[in-house]
């Protein structure tokens, strides 16, 4: 009787180690995922301030819903593309306003894009700080020089939802 016993027992403890599963915990993504996915990623500008001294500016809010509601997509290919949201300023706009490229600095701290369009201007090989980079939330600063006068220019971006 105790061997039938003892032989349920170590059937049962057997049984359990082998049923259970270790457990398996994701690696944390990379910048590059968080930005474009795996393979793109949309994202919407909520916010977007310049700054010289004690003047402040906020870009966001003095632009036409035209030019805020457009869509920036980050692609995995390290390039991206501004779109043309749901509205557009002119009907003879194109959908695509923008195609460029980016890249980030080996320690994941800085954003580089090839060109972005500011205040009508064009901007070639613009580095951003990365401030803040998670799943709901881009962030970034740099510096900027329009005539003359330099403003530090900080965005933030929200995931299309």
């Amino acid at each position: 009787m105790n061997f039938k016993i003892l032989t349920v027992a170590i059937t049962l403890v057997v049984g359990t180690l082998f049923s259970c599963k270790k457990s398996e915990t994701a690696a944390p993504k990379t910048k590059t995922e968080l930005l474009a996915g795996t393979t793109s990623k949309s994202w919407k500008n909520t916010k977007a301030v310049a700054a010289n001294g004690g003047l402040s500016i906020d870009l966001v809010s003095t632009q036409p819903t035209c030019v805020v509601d457009n869509i920036l997509t980050f692609y995995s290919n390290k390039s991206y593309e501004i779109r043309e949201g749901a509205t557009k300023c002119n009907s003879a706009d194109p959908d695509l306003v923008l195609k460029a490229n980016w890249s980030l600095n080996s320690d994941e701290t800085k954003f580089t894009v090839d060109k972005i369009i500011f205040q009508g201007r064009q901007f070639d090989n613009i580095t951003f700080d990365v401030v803040q980079l998670t799943e709901d939330i881009f962030v970034g600063k740099t510096m900027l020089t329009i005539s003359n006068v330099s403003y530090e220019f900080s965005a933030t971006f929200e995931p299309v939802k």
